[in-house]
């Protein structure tokens, strides 16, 4: 059975509103930074806090959901993060925003185990793919708006109107999970009904445990490296432009280019279509080789209609490895919450390492492109790490007896 329109929203649309408020935060805390004159490395130390905070708790956080009611932890997850949006406005100097950011790392490590794991029981465990496309296209919306309503929001007279405005969303989305209750209600049985005759054949979608359990390590090895590239690009390109002369709506543009792009690349990996590549090494491989070229465009060079290019090719690149790391990794899985709290926080290390060392090559000798740079040398090691993987397993099944 699926959803009807009101149910489709009260429960995918808090991930929408969750991710307009915390990427609008984000974009607006770099350029606070600015107007407040903190260097890039605080910068890159302050998200890297707040980050460590979401990658250590997501996996405890993830085990508790699947213990006690996850509406209780995503109520209290959109509570501290609306605090924490209005307590921003108040923030005058470093210490302040040191005090207050962790508070956004703990209400995501709230927020995202616990709410993937809802979203799965709230439809059952048919059409994975559907559903996790649905998931993708919705939070992808919020990250691609929060950012620009930021970056067109943002004044240096007044700096505070984006952090209001996320606390405004974190309370939508409280409301949002809440109704969601009263819509279910209505319809006892949100179960899919899977057709064993569906032309996606079994043999693609559920290969063998352990070829399964290496593609999964390869998808969160490559997710890994795109949230360090993001984490640059989300947290420290705002400031960095800036100081560049390049003005706040651009940066705006381009994320929504990125966003964009991003977006419609899930409704692709959410067809049917899309199984063919799975379980395929070579497409994981061809989408990081371009981003590679696209960081290299964006460190080396200072035309935007180039950057455009390049970010649309970064956020195919971000979801290809984000809808593999988590669809490899949800699925036939009865922890999901563990299962998903793992997903966040390995994407959350990236998250954390890419800023903090992007802010420190940024304010060195090799210049406030340099970033961009460090982002296309992670992705290479990385791709050194999958072959590795690769040959690591691949040979492990040859020396296997065959039965």
């Amino acid at each position: 059975m699926r959803l009807k329109p009101i149910q489709l929203l009260t429960v995918y649309l808090p991930v929408l509103l969750i991710d307009l408020a915390f990427s609008s935060i984000l974009t607006n805390t770099s350029f606070y930074t600015s107007h407040l004159g903190l260097s890039t490395t605080f910068l890159g130390v302050l998200m890297a806090v707040s980050t460590g905070c979401f990658a250590v708790l997501a996996i405890p956080l993830g085990r508790l959901s699947d213990r006690i009611e996850r509406r209780y932890i995503l109520y209290a997850a959109c509570l501290i993060l609306g605090a924490v949006s209005i307590g921003l406005a108040f923030c005058r100097n470093s210490g302040h925003l040191m005090s207050i950011f962790p508070g956004i790392g703990v209400s995501m490590a709230l927020f995202f185990p616990a709410y993937e794991a809802w979203l799965a029981e709230q439809e059952g465990e048919g059409e994975l793919i559907h559903r996790i496309m649905l998931f993708n296209l919705f939070w992808s919306i919020g990250m691609t708006l929060g950012p620009a309503l930021s970056s067109y929001l943002y004044g240096s007279a007044n700096p505070f109107r984006p952090f209001y405005l996320a606390g405004i969303f974190a309370g939508l989305t409280l409301v949002t999970i809440w109704a969601s209750r009263i819509t279910k209600s209505d319809s006892p049985d949100l179960s899919v009904h899977t057709d064993e005759s569906d032309p996606e054949s079994p043999e693609i979608l559920y290969p063998l445990l352990p070829v399964r359990m290496t593609y999964l390590h390869l998808a969160r090895c490559a997710n890994f490296v795109s949230w360090f590239s993001l984490g640059v690009l989300r947290q420290l390109a705002p400031k960095l432009m800036l100081e560049m002369g390049i003005r706040p709506t651009i940066y705006g543009n381009l994320m929504l280019t990125l966003g964009g792009v991003k977006t419609l690349a899930f409704v692709v990996l959410g067809t049917g279509y899309s199984t063919r590549w799975h379980y395929r090494f070579s497409p994981l491989l061809i989408v990081q080789l371009l981003a590679i070229l696209s960081f290299l465009g964006i460190g080396l060079t200072q035309h935007i209609i180039l950057w455009a290019f390049a970010f649309a090719i970064i956020g195919v690149s971000v979801a290809f490895t984000y809808f593999s790391s988590l669809y490899y990794g949800l699925d036939r899985h009865a922890d999901k919450g563990n299962k998903s709290g793992w997903h966040e926080a390995i994407l959350g290390g990236g998250i954390l390492l890419g800023p903090f060392l992007g802010g420190i090559s940024a304010d060195s000798s090799l210049g406030v492109q340099s970033p961009y740079l460090l982002c296309a040398v992670a992705i290479a090691i990385a791709i050194l790490i999958e072959i590795l993987i690769l040959f690591k397993n691949s040979r492990h099944r040859g020396n296997t007896p065959s039965r």
